[in-house]
């Protein structure tokens, strides 16, 4: 994840960059709505910014509580290095 900080923008905006060695168009276009909705979940804990979210193949499609986690685990250490 990278973060680009805005004070000027209302609404953070996310980008995201999913390659196509991570999978078919399905398998993509599944992780980002997954992304989307756990972003949805923590819109309160967003810095006001621009997001650009990467997606590598690391391991066999992960759950969404996994994928979750992490990206959980990322916002905080976004907002600590703040």
């Amino acid at each position: 994840m990278m973060f680009s900080p805005d004070s000027t923008l209302e609404n953070p905006r996310v980008a995201y960059a999913i390659g196509r060695n991570y999978g078919n168009a399905v398998q993509r276009n599944r992780v980002r709505r997954q992304c989307k909705a756990i972003l949805r979940e923590a819109e309160t804990q967003l810095l006001k910014g621009r997001y650009l979210i990467g997606v590598r193949r690391s391991r066999p499609h992960p759950a969404f509580a996994d994928l979750r986690d992490d990206m959980n685990d990322l916002l905080v250490r976004l907002k600590d290095r703040k």
